[in-house]
């Protein structure tokens, strides 16, 4: 959808609608409206109470934030602003800029507002603000492709978003990565894609960083390099295809991101000393009952 608000951008912006379902609002933490926004200088919001709470990642601008019983606040690039709209609420853009926004609501949320805005106040920034602001994509892009998460996934990624706003630098240990959540963040991200190409470019493309330097925080965070972990996941998904399914060797190199049977049952036979179908006549040896149930591989 585009907004139609003045000095929105409206070319360069998008926002999304979203009603819980009755057991979803009872449980988990959901979004009501999402989106990007393009904004002109000289954007201004004055409204009254709505029954949510609203957080945005300001990418570029600077912006004036006047809330009740507070002297105003100007919010930067790299800030998040976190605004309990239940109070009436006024923000105005003081150059051009963009940001990334959630209205968010749930059972946990008024919790969840209480002891960030006490900890960090109405905005601040992160150690690792790409790990939230990663998640907010990824929620925008299951809207904007009309595939949306389902509510619990959508529960997960906001809860790692507010969890995230609620930590504070020295909260981790000393000598913990900068970068530990945004190599978490890619790691999940390649265990769930392993059937597209996973290439360095594009991963450190999705950390916001160039490949050399992604390559070096990602083998310090895990141990391994991005393509041996690309690689092994590979490799456990299309095991656990081989236990649990019937699938061909065909669909396992389809679904597990091989590119051929071949080079599938040469790397396979060069990792586990047997090839494919040895290996699930082994399991279903060890195993008997073990069958189609069984699978359960990412999609």
């Amino acid at each position: 959808m585009k907004p139609a608000e003045r000095n929105v951008i409206r070319e360069q912006s998008e926002h999304y609608q979203y009603r819980p379902s009755n057991s979803g609002a009872q449980v988990f933490l959901y979004p009501e409206w999402l989106g990007v926004y393009r904004y002109a200088a000289g954007y201004t919001l004055n409204r009254g109470p709505l029954d949510n709470f609203l957080l945005f990642f300001i990418r570029s601008g600077r912006f004036s934030i006047d809330l009740p019983d507070r002297e105003r606040i100007v919010a930067h690039a790299g800030d998040f602003v976190l605004i309990d709209c239940y109070a009436p609420q006024s923000y105005r853009a003081l150059e051009p800029g963009e940001a990334l926004w959630i209205h968010f609501n749930g059972v946990s949320a008024r919790m969840y507002y209480d002891f960030i805005s006490a900890r960090r106040g109405n905005v601040f920034s992160t150690v690792n603000s790409q790990f939230a602001v990663n998640r907010l994509q990824r929620i925008c892009a299951g809207f904007r492709a009309g595939t949306r998460m389902s509510e619990p996934v959508m529960a997960r990624y906001l809860t790692d978003i507010l969890t995230e706003c609620a930590g504070v630098p020295d909260d981790g240990p000393a000598d913990e990565s900068a970068h530990r959540y945004t190599m978490e963040d890619v790691q999940d991200f390649i265990v769930a894609n392993l059937s597209r190409e996973l290439t360095n470019d594009d991963l450190a493309d999705m950390a916001a960083m160039s490949t050399g330097y992604f390559i070096k925080e990602f083998r310090r965070a895990t141990g391994t390099t991005p393509h041996a972990f690309v690689v092994n996941a590979r490799m456990d998904a299309a095991k656990r295809m081989l236990a649990g399914s019937d699938a061909s060797l065909r669909r396992i190199c389809t679904r597990c991101g091989f590119s051929s049977p071949s080079a599938f049952c040469l790397a396979f036979r060069r990792l586990e000393g047997m090839t494919p179908l040895e290996y699930r006549r082994s399991m279903r040896d060890a195993a008997p009952g073990v069958g189609r149930e069984a699978l359960s591989i990412p999609r």
